[in-house]
């Protein structure tokens, strides 16, 4: 699982770090105008402009956009990690399958030539590109994996493949059962993200649009960061969505990479009755409304976008 939590910690650290570099960008705003203006536009009972209490508004106001931009992240983060470390699990599970015959003649007591006999007939599904998301599959050489057998522990092919098999189907039900309290935990926030998002970008693109040669070119720099910062998580939590989706239809291939011809009267129950169950795949849903997927953001994207030029077109006719 290294691959995986490096993975997580990248892309977290990412997210949080683009986060904060844009809330202390905002609030470098009325420091570079030096008009005493806040970050954000409030209305207050009292004079805030004065000394000392304009310090005092601008530090409250800066220490609330700082947790504003950590909660802002939160909820995406960990998601993010989730799916990431999940996908993990996917690589353990599609290693497993793929070595599944291997494992069983490790507990029935090959013999080094029969070990090496079933690497030849795997090797060319070792050699396949791309067969993990996150994991790096490490070998172990085959003399210390015969050294390593208990003598006294050694069973029977069909008896040894059932437990090998097993082992199989209930690390995949576990990342099944793992993903779909994620699922239910998560709808319905990405749904409402998702309108959020798709307001925000219409929003943001109209009054940056609006922008004249009389405002600041920093001020326009912001705006553009925000909405470059709301697009990427959503991108972020429709790409992962992807990549859940993706590893979920990919348990069936791992199968196959195994050498099945070699034993296929023994396996072929157990082949089909796997290969019938991983063609049902599972995928995150906003709100259980639609699926989340690369393709739902261009959806957003472009949603939000035909907004816009009604709104210009509106506000060229008033």
């Amino acid at each position: 699982m290294a691959g995986p939590l490096r993975y997580s910690n990248l892309w977290a650290k990412g997210l949080i770090y683009s986060c904060q570099i844009a809330a202390l960008f905002w609030l470098a705003l009325p420091i570079v105008y030096r008009d005493k203006s806040l970050p954000l536009a409030c209305w207050y009972p009292f004079d805030y402009k004065q000394p000392i209490v304009y310090e005092i508004v601008f530090l409250l106001q800066g220490m609330g956009q700082i947790q504003i931009s950590a909660a802002f992240t939160a909820g995406s983060g960990l998601y993010m990690v989730l799916a990431i470390l999940m996908s993990g699990q996917y690589d353990i599970l599609f290693c497993s399958l793929k070595n599944v015959l291997a494992t069983s003649y490790l507990e029935m007591g090959a013999t080094l030539s029969e070990l090496r006999m079933i690497q030849g007939a795997q090797s060319v599904a070792d050699a396949e590109v791309k067969q993990y998301c996150y994991a790096v599959e490490e070998i172990t050489p085959l003399d210390e994996l015969v050294n390593q057998q208990d003598s006294s522990n050694i069973r029977d092919f069909p008896t040894s493949f059932n437990r090998a098999f097993i082992r199989c189907l209930t690390q995949h039900r576990y990342i099944i059962s793992v993903l779909r309290k994620i699922e239910k935990f998560f709808n319905p926030l990405w749904l409402l993200k998702t309108g959020e998002v798709t307001f925000l970008v219409c929003l943001v693109a109209f009054v940056w649009t609006k922008s004249t040669a009389a405002n600041s070119f920093i001020r326009m720099v912001v705006l553009g960061q925000y909405l470059v910062l709301v697009l990427f998580e959503m991108f972020v939590i429709c790409y992962f969505a992807e990549v859940v989706y993706q590893n979920s239809q990919r348990c069936g291939d791992a199968l196959w990479r195994s050498p099945w011809q070699l034993c296929l009267k023994q396996v072929r129950s157990h082949y089909l009755f796997f290969l019938m169950n991983s063609q049902k795949h599972f995928q995150f849903t906003a709100g259980k409304l639609y699926n989340l997927n690369v393709e739902r953001f261009r959806s957003i994207i472009t949603t939000a976008f035909s907004v816009l030029t009604l709104l210009r077109k509106m506000d060229a006719r008033g």
